[in-house]
């Protein structure tokens, strides 16, 4: 077996290998992404388009390569008449090339197409983590707005009460001066009364003294009528 078959056999192996790895339940996307996003992957995978891109045109050429060398090993066999006296010797050593070209045109089918699968399922897999990713944080920003409503509706039905409290204490205030409003009227009719007792007490005093001159000014009017009243007798 030439190098190059043996590189692309070795490439096949390593296809099935890491076909298996992805295969694997218990590895989950996550974790693969973190295997991805690690820094020697991430700087292979800046260049993992030109990396396809060679790796498909070498087994793209390999593949033409034993098909091509299938068909011409085919047609020799056909050619040779194995019921005539040719050597046995080149019949098995066309035999043998005929094998190696079918062996080599399927190791290189095979790699191809594993090739394009593990492309496939590395870029679900990458989207998928990804995708777990962002709804882990949607999740916790889901949570996480969840719990700020909840602690806003909390401070609103705080607000609210104190706001009743402060609506019942100024009810109350505004009660208060009211019944101040009420208490200086009061007072200021009562002081009125007051005053106006006073000047009737007053006026009354002044009635009494002056009914108290009268009589005894009326009094003296009798003394001095009723001498003259007893002269005349």
């Amino acid at each position: 077996m030439s190098i190059q078959w043996v590189l692309v056999s070795g490439f096949l192996y390593s296809e099935i290998a890491l076909a298996l790895l992805l295969s694997i339940p218990w590895i989950s996307c996550k974790r693969w992404h973190r295997i991805f996003s690690s820094s020697i992957i991430g700087l292979i995978a800046s260049y993992v388009n030109w990396i396809f891109v060679c790796f498909l045109s070498g087994l793209v050429v390999l593949f033409a390569d034993s098909l091509r060398e299938m068909y011409v090993y085919a047609g020799q066999d056909k050619k040779v008449d194995l019921t005539s006296s040719a050597s046995p010797s080149a019949q098995e050593h066309i035999l043998m090339k005929l094998f190696r070209a079918q062996r080599n045109f399927y190791i290189t089918g095979i790699s191809l197409f594993l090739l394009i699968v593990l492309r496939t399922m590395l870029i679900r897999v990458s989207r998928v983590a990804r995708l777990e990713a962002n709804y882990e944080a949607m999740q916790k920003q889901a949570v996480s707005a969840g719990n700020m409503n909840k602690t806003l509706l909390d401070e609103n039905c705080a607000l609210k009460k104190m706001t009743e409290g402060k609506e019942d204490l100024l009810e109350e205030v505004k009660k208060i001066e009211e019944l101040k409003d009420l208490v200086k009227a009061a007072e200021k009719k009562t002081s009125q009364s007051k005053a106006d007792a006073d000047a009737m007490r007053k006026q009354s005093e002044n009635l009494t003294m002056e009914y108290d001159r009268l009589l005894t000014e009326h009094q003296k009017l009798q003394d001095l009528v009723t001498p003259s009243d007893k002269k005349d007798d």
